[in-house]
């Protein structure tokens, strides 16, 4: 057998592949289509009656604000995770508003234990209110992932996932008046944990091996 038939019998079954578009595009995209769900939820419930009041505080906007930068950063990471020879610091980047919500939590708490001491009740409401919020952003996240490489998709996943509870977590803060630090963490940010550690020990179902037939864009 030639040359010329041997290289033909291997790519004639071979189909084009597309270039991923650029992680900010595709982080864009994302959120055009994460954000609307969301931001009706909150509309149909209501927001809290003393939102403006609460927004004035300096913690509760500053812990609104690491929320909506642990989305946004950690959806970069996630997308920017299936293109290979991407920077390790892009990937390791969520963890600092991770780290300054934890931190925020951890001081909120330890200033109310101090002041009133620690309020906690039973609040099953956030656990189905924040998978609920974050359904879409969870599936629209998955389907754009599983357009890059599956090589590191257990950070694709965790960032992914991390991302999508994260600003359901706004979403619910803005309608559900349960400010109590001990019930944030256990209800609230626990099932922000819940849900990446579900999402994340099932990558292999929700991003297969094999990858769309895309190629990667400018490493991030």
């Amino acid at each position: 057998m030639s040359t010329e038939r041997v290289i033909q019998s291997l790519v004639q079954d071979l189909r084009a592949v597309r270039r991923l578009p650029a992680t900010g595009r595709r982080l864009s995209l994302w959120l055009a289509f994460a954000v609307p769900p969301i931001a009706l939820i909150v509309a149909l419930m209501g927001v809290r009656n003393d939102l403006w009041e609460r927004l004035g505080e300096g913690l509760y906007l500053a812990e609104m604000l690491v929320m909506v930068a642990t989305g946004l950063i950690g959806g970069y990471g996630a997308l920017a995770a299936g293109i290979p020879g991407t920077r390790r610091r892009t990937l390791l980047a969520p963890i600092v508003p991770l780290g300054a919500w934890i931190g925020l939590l951890a001081f909120q708490y330890g200033r109310e234990w101090r002041e009133v001491g620690a309020t906690f009740w039973l609040d099953f409401h956030c656990i189905p209110a924040i998978a609920v919020i974050s359904l879409v952003p969870i599936a629209t996240m998955v389907s754009l992932i599983r357009r890059g490489s599956p090589d590191r998709r257990a950070v694709a996943v965790l960032w992914g996932t991390l991302a999508a509870a994260a600003l359901a977590n706004v979403g619910l803060r803005l309608f559900h008046p349960v400010d109590s630090a001990l019930m944030v963490i256990a209800w609230q940010f626990g099932t922000v944990v819940v849900l990446t550690g579900l999402a994340t020990a099932a990558r292999g179902h929700l991003v297969p091996n094999a990858p769309a037939r895309t190629a990667g864009s400018t490493p991030a």
